[in-house]
């Protein structure tokens, strides 16, 4: 498919900053083809490739507003698809290997204790978090729980990526202060921030 113009795409991209839902549907469209080709190119299923690239587009409709700062809009638009997609490959990637983990040891049930460890663990970092800023906990769930990049994470909240860096080193330093302070020994405090939320 040929280029939109630039005069025209600047002026659908404008209509879609001001919320202009067909504006969005002609874009769309456009790049269509395209976007599910890389899409289906990285994921090599097509039901997962569709389903990547419709939650791609309604998040780049959920931040319309940033695209103000775009200058060349059809190479933004496949850096930060790539990146989302690199980004679902490593959330795949981490799944297959706690499936291959599990299906190892699925022989091994958990003690009754070690399910209450578990569970104050959890207890210690989501009371631990929750003495952060709305901000820090929100980018330390996108990481952690949604798995995104930094990148990723800038985009959505509208921030830079070394802000989204430093307040993320911000929040684990403390989650590994407070679990510490709780009495968890290193390498637990290790894991806690690096896998659970």
């Amino acid at each position: 498919m040929t280029a939109l113009p630039s005069y025209h795409e600047n002026e659908i991209i404008r209509l879609i900053m001001q919320g202009d839902e067909q504006a969005f549907e002609v874009l769309y469209r456009h790049y269509r083809n395209r976007t599910y080709t890389l899409a289906l190119t990285y994921m090599n299923d097509p039901a997962l490739a569709e389903d990547v690239l419709q939650d791609f587009f309604l998040k780049l409709w959920q931040i319309r507003l940033t695209l103000e700062k775009v200058d060349r809009f059809e190479h933004y638009l496949f850096t930060a698809l790539r990146n989302r997609l690199i980004s679902e490959l490593r959330k795949k990637d981490r799944q297959q290997k706690i499936k291959s983990y599990l299906s190892r040891e699925n022989a091994w049930q958990p003690t009754a204790e070690q399910l209450t460890e578990s569970r104050e663990l959890h207890s210690a970092i989501r009371e631990a978090l929750q003495q952060l800023p709305e901000k820090q906990q929100t980018i330390y769930r996108l990481s952690r729980e949604e798995g995104l990049n930094h990148e990723e994470i800038a985009l959505q909240l509208q921030l830079s990526s070394r802000t989204i860096s430093n307040l993320l080193s911000l929040t684990l330093n403390h989650l590994r202060t407070a679990l510490r302070a709780k009495g968890y020994l290193p390498g637990t405090v290790l894991a806690a921030t690096i896998f659970f939320y």
